[in-house]
């Protein structure tokens, strides 16, 4: 057990030290949350200059075949797109942290590269993800009430749990996605004690980070509608710029320590073969 928790805590510290030495990790974040956000504007855009125009409108919705059909196309689309999007970041991310844990200066495009370079079983793996997720929610929806909410969440997590090493699998295992299901649960499994602590630490600073972001929006928002319009808007403006850092750090940071826990999953290795580093300027 105090091995557990020390080496927990050297790949919990080993995340947040390659983002602070090499920026260029906090690129894959930003890539998604910005492509997810024009997905959803697209979304609404074929809504209101497709959807309504075949019948749908802001009082009430048409039950016409032709609306449902383009409103199940756009949503199916949009969402698979979605998945797609931070299934292949997140690959760029690993890709890229796997090059850093093993000494190497990678930039944005060399994670780019090694995402590219396994794109097919990619998106095979974006549809399974897709489908399974709509499948969790469906079965939910079907028992209503605290019996909808358990099955929705033992599901979910049980999901994550079996799929949590899937993505450096595919990147680096000549497996199917499939295949690569039962080989990501093994893994898990094998080191169950790391992989829950290192994420529960991290899960606590961001959640620590966050906190503090409310806490500062909260507070600036009591001082615009009360004494000070000006100090007020800084600090929910401060909130909203320490919650957008927060979360891109901490999207980052459970990145490089899935390819952290998988480095030490098949290798044992737990610290990082790092080289004198500087900060690397991010290209695309």
């Amino acid at each position: 057990m105090p091995g557990t928790f020390s080496d927990s805590w050297k790949l919990t510290k080993t995340s947040f030290r390659l983002i602070a030495e090499d920026r260029a990790l906090l690129v894959f974040p930003v890539v998604a949350a910005v492509s997810i956000l024009a997905v959803v504007v697209l979304l609404i855009l074929g809504w209101v200059f497709v959807a309504w125009p075949l019948g749908a409108g802001p009082n009430g919705y048409s039950t016409s075949p032709s609306v449902i059909l383009a409103a199940l196309v756009m949503l199916v689309a949009a969402y698979f797109t979605m998945v797609f999007i931070s299934v292949y970041c997140s690959a760029a991310l690993i890709g890229a942290a796997m090059l850093k844990l093993s000494g190497q200066q990678p930039t944005a495009a060399d994670g780019w590269r090694v995402a590219r370079s396994r794109l097919g079983r990619l998106l095979a793996w974006s549809l399974i993800a897709a489908t399974v997720g709509v499948l969790i929610q469906l079965v939910a929806s079907r028992a209503r009430g605290v019996a909808g909410f358990v099955i929705g969440a033992v599901g979910g997590v049980t999901w994550a749990v079996v799929t949590f090493f899937i993505i450096p699998v595919l990147l680096y295992e000549d497996l199917s996605a499939w295949s690569s299901l039962g080989r990501s649960a093994k893994l898990f499994t094998s080191t169950f004690g790391r992989t829950v602590v290192s994420n529960l630490v991290v899960g606590l600073i961001i959640g620590a980070g966050i906190v503090g972001a409310v806490v500062l929006g909260v507070f600036g928002l009591l001082l615009f509608v009360s004494s000070s319009v000006v100090l007020g808007l800084v600090l929910i403006g401060a909130g909203i710029a320490v919650g957008v850092i927060v979360g891109l750090i901490g999207s980052a940071a459970e990145g490089v320590l899935r390819a952290a826990l998988y480095r030490y999953a098949t290798t044992g290795k737990v610290d990082p073969d790092l080289v004198p580093s500087a900060y690397t300027v991010p290209r695309f």
